[in-house]
């Protein structure tokens, strides 16, 4: 029977980060990647250890996680920007309002402003995720979902 203490990190599909790996870092040693909508097997020492992701200019917080001689620990990485999608398509109606009635010659008073209103939210947002959050970039945690934990 195999009683090696280890950690399964599995990676949610994202398709903004489709072809690239994360670069996985255990107690700040690099032990592997794991790629878009996979799971990776790490064996690990019994005790405290830390667990982060990174991409390049991207990365997550440090994950702590005890982990007891012989248990396996199912943990789970997925992008930081829960907002992007509402946020992404209010930055596109924004910007076509904004290209769409620019010529037109009876254009509301209200578009532009409008517009605006909706681009500026998406770009900062994705702004702070490319700047000051890019340490936020990916969450770890605990994988509540996997039928085996």
């Amino acid at each position: 029977m195999d009683t090696k203490t280890k950690i399964i990190l599995s990676r949610s599909s994202d398709w903004r980060n489709k072809f690239r790996s994360y670069k996985v870092l255990i107690n700040e040693v690099e032990a592997g990647s794991v790629k878009n909508g996979s799971a990776e097997e790490y064996s690990v020492q019994p005790g405290n250890n830390s667990i982060q992701c990174s991409m390049g200019w991207y990365k997550s917080e440090s994950f702590s996680v005890d982990v007891k001689e012989g248990e396996t620990v199912y943990l789970r990485v997925r992008s930081g920007m829960k907002y992007f999608w509402p946020l992404y398509i209010a930055l596109l109606a924004g910007l076509f309002m904004v290209f769409y009635f620019q010529r037109r010659a009876d254009a509301p008073v209200w578009a532009t402003p409008l517009g605006l209103a909706l681009i500026i939210p998406g770009f900062l947002y994705n702004l702070y995720y490319t700047t000051l959050g890019r340490k936020r970039y990916f969450v770890i945690g605990k994988d509540t979902k996997n039928i085996f934990a």
